[in-house]
């Protein structure tokens, strides 16, 4: 009986421990899973092509990651001509957003910032040709902080050029104070003052073909572009 009872007690343990391995070994893959899901969500910056009556608009949507300004750049090697950009994005990766202003200041691009656009956004809307905005849209700015969310002199530093290369593009000084003296962590965002050395409108002016509003729209906007 003594002998049993050992037996049973030691598969029992051994059970134990085989549910406990599995249990970890699920919670692991979970996890995994679950990072998976997360980065495939957010690491990548959403480009639509969007036909105008005179070309192309870029549509970008969300944050710049690690590799979007290659993605940016891909769209450029096709045939239509890209005219403009239709952004919205709180921001994101600096040398991504940074490279993505530059390219669109060297093929003179419109910008049309329909909701929120802010952080190295703001930099893209400073760098572009012509500027418009939406009603309701706004800009916002902040100081620059390393990759560890850290405000260092190194990110002091880089936070001066970009003022002084604001400075060169049109941006008031108004702006640029805003911009040196908030927090990485914070956000200030720019009033029509701050934004009108920029020669700044309000309204889209790109003339999309294909409206999603109606059937009377979508006459309009026919009309518009032969007209």
């Amino acid at each position: 009986m003594l002998r049993v009872a050992s037996g049973l007690k030691r598969d029992h343990q051994g059970a134990v421990s085989l549910l406990a391995l599995l249990g970890d070994l699920m919670v692991r893959v979970l996890c995994l899973l679950l990072a998976m899901m997360l980065s495939s969500t957010c690491s990548a910056l959403e480009i639509q092509r969007v036909a105008a009556c005179s070309g192309v608009v870029l549509r970008l949507r969300g944050d710049f990651r690690d590799g979007d300004y290659a993605r940016f750049k891909s769209q450029f090697r096709k045939t239509d001509v890209v005219i403009g950009l239709d952004l919205s994005s709180a921001g994101g990766d600096f040398e991504e957003g940074m490279q993505i202003a530059s390219l669109a200041h060297e093929k003179k691009l419109s910008v049309y910032v329909a909701e929120e656009c802010n952080s190295v956004c703001a930099f893209i809307f400073f760098a572009a040709t012509k500027r418009y905005l939406a009603q309701d849209s706004r800009i916002g700015v902040h100081s620059i902080s390393n990759g560890r969310e850290i405000e260092d002199l190194s990110s002091m530093r880089l936070t001066l050029k970009l003022a002084r290369l604001s400075a060169k593009l049109g941006v008031s000084k108004s702006a640029i104070g805003k911009l040196v003296t908030t927090r990485p962590s914070n956000i200030t965002y720019l009033d029509a003052a701050d934004l009108s050395g920029l020669d700044t409108s309000v309204g889209n002016p790109f003339h999309y073909q294909r409206p999603e509003k109606s059937s009377r729209a979508a006459e309009e906007q026919q009309q518009s572009c032969s007209g």
